[in-house]
């Protein structure tokens, strides 16, 4: 029997829908109950441009996460991806009193409503503001100016905006599906939320999450996040590079890169790569994936590289990078973004301390876990989202409590049977809550 407050949360991704079940409870780690996941329909590029289709998908992923975890879901937490999502600097700042006085808490709100006052495109709205630094009477690198005297606070900040209608897009393939949207955090957040450690949240680092068709990265360092951005090639691309130069249907070149993917050439031996142009079915080396493989991933992390800006340098990033996303899972990955960036990287796909992730099926879930720690508040997610910041729709615990019971024993089911009129009026009332 659980005990704590029951999580549901969706990743929707370009190839597979997930969705998990978790459990959080005060005073203990978070566990895992169960895990779903299905073959993605209708959705491209963060948006579902087929809502028929989609919605379809999400009622067969969330039939098979009740049925696995026991549990009746009437809403759960989604994620936000794709190409419309926005990276912008803003600031703010307000005039405390001439003498100087204690900034407080209500300061702090008020100086990051002003950041959010920044002039967006009409058809965006903000999904996260993060304090970059504080500066007070012009003293700036100031991480959290409570408690602190000065006459003028000013914020830096961070800001991710996304089209309104593609959100909407989605939680209309939800509530289609029979279900209410409960909230919503960007993905390559929630990963960083899952899979980054609070030291290296602190040294400053990068994560790379390498997805079907986009590879989305973020910055963090002393706790704050310093940008995020992607770049429009992932696993898919790969797997189609292979499949073209192999000469070979799509799906043979996915079991190539899964089970024998190599993205380091200096890890395998030499190939003359001539033979990928004069001969009319190659034979598959591991020579020839190496040839294939590397230049397209050289190419996605040498975008990244130039994307990052002058704010986020390699000083910045003590603890170098993390990869995740099936793009990542090619051996040599790790060594090859080493060596573009000049920085240590290794590869990591699921946290080691979550009771239960060790059980979910092969596939890529940290988007998803982190959804369900942002959702009930961890402690996890407060790391990526420090105090003053605004960061989609965090903490939808209360919310969730009232769209999602545990299934009840057929005993029990028995014994209320008689109020089950009662349960849909108030189940009806909760799923109307926008």
């Amino acid at each position: 029997m659980t005990e704590g407050n029951l999580i549901v949360a969706c990743d929707f991704g370009t190839t597979s829908f997930r969705a998990v079940v978790a459990e959080l409870a005060s005073g203990r780690p978070p566990r895992l109950l169960a895990g779903a996941t299905v073959p993605a329909e209708g959705f491209r590029d963060g948006d579902f441009v087929d809502l028929k289709a989609g919605s379809v998908a999400i009622s067969r992923l969330l039939r098979e996460v009740q049925n696995a975890a026991g549990v009746v879901v009437r809403g759960f937490g989604f994620n936000i991806t794709g190409s419309h999502l926005r990276s912008v600097m803003a600031t703010g700042q307000i005039p405390l009193s001439p003498g100087g006085r204690e900034i407080t808490d209500h300061d702090v709100a008020e100086v990051m409503s002003m950041a959010r006052s920044l002039t967006i495109p009409f058809d965006h709205r903000i999904l996260a503001v993060n304090p970059v630094e504080f500066s007070v009477d012009r003293v700036g690198g100031i991480q959290d100016p409570r408690g602190r005297a000065g006459s003028r606070l000013e914020v830096k900040a961070h800001l991710i905006t996304g089209a309104c209608s593609v959100i909407r897009n989605n939680e209309n393939a939800i509530e289609k599906a029979g279900f209410t949207p409960a909230g919503h955090a960007v993905d390559v957040l929630a990963a960083a939320t899952c899979l980054l450690t609070e030291s290296e949240l602190e040294r400053g680092v990068l994560l790379i999450d390498i997805g079907g068709s986009v590879t989305h990265w973020a910055a963090l360092a002393g706790g704050r996040l310093l940008g995020i951005g992607a770049t429009p090639w992932g696993g898919w691309h790969m797997t189609h590079d292979l499949a073209s130069g192999l000469r070979i249907e799509h799906a043979a070149a996915e079991a190539v890169k899964c089970d024998r993917g190599v993205a380091l050439r200096s890890l395998v031996e030499d190939v003359d790569v001539n033979v990928l142009f004069e001969e009319d079915n190659p034979e598959e080396t591991p020579g020839l994936v190496a040839a294939i493989l590397e230049p397209r991933l050289e190419e996605i992390v040498s975008l990244i590289k130039d994307s990052l800006g002058p704010d986020i340098t390699r000083n910045r990033l003590g603890a170098g990078i993390v990869l995740t996303g099936g793009g990542s899972r090619c051996r040599g990955s790790h060594n090859l973004v080493d060596e573009v960036f000049g920085l240590p990287a290794r590869t990591r796909y699921l946290p080691d301390d979550l009771e239960g992730a060790a059980h979910l099926p092969p596939g890529q879930w940290a988007t998803a876990l982190g959804l369900a720690l942002w959702g009930g508040g961890s402690d996890r997610a407060e790391a990526i989202a420090p105090a003053g910041s605004a960061t989609g729709d965090r903490g939808w615990r209360a919310w969730l409590g009232r769209l999602l019971r545990r299934r009840p024993s057929r005993a029990a089911a028995a014994a209320t049977r008689a109020n089950a009129g009662a349960d849909q009026i108030v189940l009806g009332r909760a799923a109307s809550v926008c």
